[in-house]
């Protein structure tokens, strides 16, 4: 088994010469457009660091693709990507029909604005509190997918589509507000009174 790449040009250098010379020429344009971005090679495929995963690009056995690691860019150039084969994030092509430059310019310049507006891998900016949404858009963090749980966002959305009302956080009591630095730690449940 070949030994992973660890920088661009060694994912380059093993790649047959149409591929390799598509790939230079979108790497020189991403360069010259994002002359911030880091270069880094990430799940074994070439990117650009800048706050954050930029775009990345690779090649299979069948086609090259440019890897815009946000859905919503794609979404939002969908007429520019017209007779390119898209998924989440992603953008093929053939290495014989190179991305235009034009087209990378204004696909990695949305990604930056993108990134400087806050939006995180894969997702536009999320809304602020009290904004609509539906329990389809809301998405678990990395972490929370771990550790099975859902976001605070998740749950209120899931309690509203449920026609729940989110729990109201009750006022403490003057009595329970002045705890002792022991009761802090663990305090008795008093019995309840019938």
């Amino acid at each position: 088994m070949p030994t992973p790449p660890t920088t661009h040009d060694d994912y380059l250098a093993n790649l047959p010469q149409d591929q390799r010379e598509a790939l230079q020429s979108l790497r020189q344009a991403i360069k010259a457009i994002a002359p911030l971005a880091e270069e880094c090679i990430s799940y074994q495929i070439c990117a650009f660091r800048q706050k954050g995963m930029l775009v990345g690009y690779g090649a299979t056995e069948k086609h090259c693709a440019l890897f815009l690691m946000s859905n919503s860019t794609v979404a939002a150039h969908a007429d520019d990507l017209q007779g390119y084969d898209t998924s989440t994030g992603t953008v093929r092509f053939q290495p014989g029909q190179p991305l235009p430059e034009a087209l990378v310019k204004k696909l990695v310049e949305a990604r930056i604005a993108e990134k400087a507006a806050g939006a995180s891998y894969g997702n536009a900016k999320k809304p602020k509190a009290g904004a609509a949404a539906d329990t389809k858009s809301v998405k678990k963090s990395p972490a929370a997918k771990q550790k099975g749980v859902k976001s605070a966002a998740s749950k209120s959305v899931t309690q509203k589509s449920a026609g729940k009302k989110p729990a109201a956080k009750k006022a403490a009591s003057p009595s329970k507000s002045k705890l002792t630095p022991a009761s802090k730690t663990k305090r008795a449940k008093s019995p309840k009174s019938t």
